[in-house]
């Protein structure tokens, strides 16, 4: 049978619903990414309050900022790719996914543009995994990027969520950049 003719279709997602998924994803992905900081943290200070790496003695940031990132990318990238395929732990709560705008599932590619490049790296301010890269970027140049960055994630993040608001699809900046939808699942 024609793969044309096989294509789901799908309902589109309100907004609630979609605003939901991302509280709690914005929740759960930062604990996430903070964990191996604030063990890193009570190990130097005693405590696991320290979460900006560019306070810790060196070696340390680095290693807990990178440590962090790949507790994001876990999250944000493994998990709806190849653990809940096509949902983030938020998005499964609230059975919602994301889809190519095909309506097919999506492939590593757009997960990878959707939610490193789109929302941890464009949208830079409304995860904690940017703050991360941003101080990262910094430890390893010595250029302090992480307020001009954060205002112009911030920027980002307000145009992404008027996308949401505004437009007929209801597709995020990050959706664009994915080449993906969110939509209502089984």
């Amino acid at each position: 049978m024609n793969k044309k003719n096989n294509k789901k279709k799908y309902e589109n997602v309100n907004l609630t619903r979609r605003f939901l998924s991302y509280i709690i994803d914005w929740y759960l992905g930062g604990l996430m990414t903070s964990f191996p900081i604030a063990i890193i943290s009570q190990k130097l200070f005693g405590n696991m309050l320290q979460q900006n790496i560019l306070s810790f003695p060196k070696p340390y940031g680095l290693i807990a900022g990178t440590l962090g990132l790949l507790f994001a990318i876990f999250y944000f990238i493994v998990v709806p790719m190849w653990i809940t395929k096509g949902k983030t732990l938020g998005k499964k709560i609230c059975k919602i996914k994301i889809v190519q705008t095909n309506n097919e599932e999506v492939e590593f590619k757009n997960i990878l543009l959707r939610q490193l490049v789109g929302i941890i790296i464009v949208e830079g301010s409304l995860v904690t995994a940017s703050a991360i890269w941003h101080q990262i970027f910094t430890l390893l140049t010595g250029i302090n990027v992480v307020s001009i960055l954060m205002y112009a994630g911030f920027v980002t993040g307000i145009i992404s969520a008027c996308l949401v608001l505004f437009s007929k699809d209801h597709r995020a900046l990050h959706d664009y950049i994915g080449n993906t939808k969110v939509v209502m699942c089984k």
